[in-house]
């Protein structure tokens, strides 16, 4: 059991006992589907957390059928961003390439096999994908979550080559064609890779000077 998981047993277990409590008070289908909408965006960040909902079926709180239940509600609920990646009905064990905007701004070309993807809350971003995924060259499997954020994806492998993000200003020296998060930096990497599975757009601009940010 993880350490967080382990730390909030009891926090868990009132939820598990809420949703037993209010979903006994629903008489008919209508009021049942009432009670779990709102005992789901109530909870939202803690149920879509695989982690979590195995603690529910392993510590005898909840029915395995319950946790489905909440995962297909979610997939059911899913806002654009999420609804985006369900929709592209993504292959398990296939190898693809997410184009997005790394921590710092700079576009990445980041080279997975995919091992899943759920929706979820991320912090206060309910629009927000977990994708479980191995890594090129790497050994084992980590969440990446995507959340406000522009997003690309492309079957098989494909390098992001430096002449895409970068202008040559002297026989040794390169610099970024734009500043951080400029979303033409987004644009580019697009044009260079053709259509792609997936596209989502989240751009935003900035009033001041009209700029636009991926």
């Amino acid at each position: 059991m993880l350490p967080y998981i382990r730390s909030n047993a009891s926090f868990y277990n009132r939820i598990a006992e809420e949703y037993f409590t209010t979903i006994a008070q629903a008489k008919t289908r209508e009021e049942y589907e009432k009670v779990l909408f709102s005992f789901c965006k109530r909870w939202q960040r803690e149920l879509t957390d695989e982690n979590v909902l195995s603690y529910f079926i392993e510590s005898g709180e909840m029915e395995p059928n319950t946790a489905d239940e909440f995962r297909q509600f979610y997939i059911e609920n899913a806002e654009p961003f999420q609804k985006a990646i369900i929709n592209a009905k993504l292959t398990i064990g296939n190898k693809y390439t997410l184009v997005y905007m790394n921590e710092f701004g700079f576009p990445v070309a980041d080279k997975i096999v995919f091992k899943g993807a759920s929706p979820c809350q991320y912090a206060q971003y309910t629009d927000a994908v977990r994708i479980t995924a191995r890594r090129a060259r790497k050994r084992s499997d980590v969440y990446i979550n995507f959340y406000d954020c522009s997003l690309a994806i492309y079957e098989g492998w494909n390098d992001l080559p430096e002449e895409v993000t970068h202008e040559r200003i002297s026989d040794n020296l390169r610099q970024s064609k734009y500043s951080c998060f400029d979303a033409r930096f987004f644009e580019d990497c697009v044009k260079y890779f053709g259509k792609p599975i997936v596209e989502y757009r989240n751009f935003k601009t900035r009033e001041s000077d009209g700029k636009v940010f991926a």
